[in-house]
């Protein structure tokens, strides 16, 4: 199963999701890369229980400076996950590795006494004082690691002894420093013994403070994106207001509203048709954003939904295709789609999310591409978006519209650069496989050569 780092570094929306995440921590953020895609109902079940206690902790208990307190702790805090591997395979530390450890246990129990004070109670952290006792014997609170004198009563001599003759007696001093070197690592073996037996705590400890940082910067998130928890569903996926954080953040900054959708799947292949501009590609990306962030125990950008787990979503659009495979773009699509096909058949829950079917060969050879892939997905029962520019498709699905530009524009200021702002992007259920023909409105509205438009025309009107 991929990980959440593999997933970042194949989908641009996952991505900026993961760059807008406040993860305070290195462990934090290791805990969430290295997280697998989540297909059992129960662990997802958990993690969004967990989500949603965390949202309600932050909400009801935790103030910004508390946040703020929290947070600063967290950035302190290292992986020390080796550390705790070489501390368990009965090796001695040496002073960076007992630092190291020093280090964690001092944050690790600072956070647990001020999370217990505000009744933080879904998952606990072990007690450290007896790990910190041994790192720490003058208990000054400090998280520097030495070899104390007061681990040793001779030390404390040899050491005083060697200040005394370091001047007047080096010869002398070397030979008592070389006694307090073999006294320390005595005391260094020893140490790390002792320590040994708290290994697990200490690794219980970094496991769940770096799911607590990860759990606090999703809750964060869902307050600033104004996400929403999902409900698991047992066959359907159904979304209501669905946006795209990547693309509405866009729009934001460009002063223009995102308009969200509504769309459901039924385990009944989808085919969208719409004009260039319509949006089709986006709610194709949309959705498998929106069910990768589900499936990693994320809040989803809807105002509601209810999302059926799946074992592997594919998303086939034409950019992501490689230039150095020395396959046309049609080979790498039908590849894909290929791919897409070997999978539904072994019976895997898969989604499929493809872009434009066939959209590189010859109309007639693509409309029966197009029918074919939709009749094995029926055939099947794979939940499938597919997006076509192709009218007569002959195939038993569900066949959804997007709006598109609207019919009633009057004279409107129009140009290249608002276009979208008068395009409507909602969806609506259709009878007919006719696919709106825009291309030319849009070419007028655009001021594009009379008579090229008007040639054009005349052609389809013809046809």
């Amino acid at each position: 199963m991929k990980s959440f780092k593999k997933y970042i570094a194949e989908n641009n929306g996952l991505r900026f999701v993961f760059e807008n995440l406040k993860i305070s921590s290195s462990p934090g953020k290791n805990f969430l890369l290295n997280s697998k895609f989540m297909t059992n109902k129960f662990d997802l079940k958990v993690e969004l229980e967990y989500h949603e206690y965390m949202l309600k902790f932050l909400s009801d208990k935790l103030s910004s400076a508390d946040v703020n307190n929290i947070n600063l702790r967290l950035h302190q805090l290292n992986d020390i996950s080796n550390t705790i591997k070489i501390l368990n395979s009965n090796t001695v530390l040496d002073d960076i590795q007992l630092f190291e450890i020093k280090k964690f246990a001092i944050i690790s129990q600072n956070l647990k006494e001020f999370l217990t004070t505000k009744g933080f109670d879904i998952f606990e952290l072990h007690d450290l004082e007896k790990s910190i006792a041994l790192l720490d014997p003058d208990s000054t609170g400090e998280t520097a690691f030495y070899i104390y004198s007061s681990y040793d009563t001779k030390l404390g001599e040899l050491r005083k002894e060697h200040q005394n003759l370091i001047d007047n007696n080096p010869k002398l001093a070397e030979t008592i420093r070389q006694e307090c070197i073999v006294i320390e690592d005595k005391i260094r073996a020893d140490i790390s013994k002792k320590l040994s037996e708290y290994a697990e705590q200490l690794q219980i400890n970094l496991e769940r403070i770096a799911h607590f940082d990860v759990l606090l910067a999703k809750s964060i998130l869902s307050q600033e994106w104004n996400l929403t928890k999902p409900d698991i569903s047992e066959d359907n996926t159904l979304y209501n207001q669905l946006f795209n954080p990547l693309v509405k953040s866009y729009l934001i900054e460009q002063n223009k509203d995102f308009q969200a959708i509504d769309i459901s799947l039924t385990q009944e292949p989808i085919l969208i048709t719409g004009a260039n501009m319509s949006g089709k590609t986006v709610v194709l990306r949309t959705l498998a954003l929106s069910q990768l962030m589900f499936q990693f125990g994320f809040y989803i950008p809807a105002k509601k939904a209810s999302i059926k787990p799946v074992d592997e979503i594919i998303l086939s659009i034409g950019d992501n295709q490689s230039e150095t495979s020395g396959l046309s773009s049609f080979a790498i699509e039908i590849l894909n789609v290929n791919e897409i096909i070997k999978k539904a058949k072994s019976g895997k829950i898969i989604l499929a999310l493809v872009d434009e079917l066939a959209r590189t060969t010859n109309p007639d050879e693509g409309k029966a591409l197009v029918s074919a892939f939709v009749s094995i997905m029926k055939k099947f029962k794979t939940d499938s978006v597919i997006t076509t520019h192709y009218s007569g498709i002959i195939a038993d699905c569900r066949r959804i519209r997007v709006k598109g530009l609207n019919s009633d524009l009057k004279d409107s200021p129009i140009s290249a650069k608002n276009i979208n702002d008068f395009m409507d992007y909602s969806l609506i259920e259709v009878d007919d496989d006719r696919v709106p023909m825009e291309a030319i409105r849009i070419s007028k509205i655009l001021g594009v050569d009379d008579e090229f438009i008007t040639l054009a025309g005349n052609i389809i009107n013809k046809d």
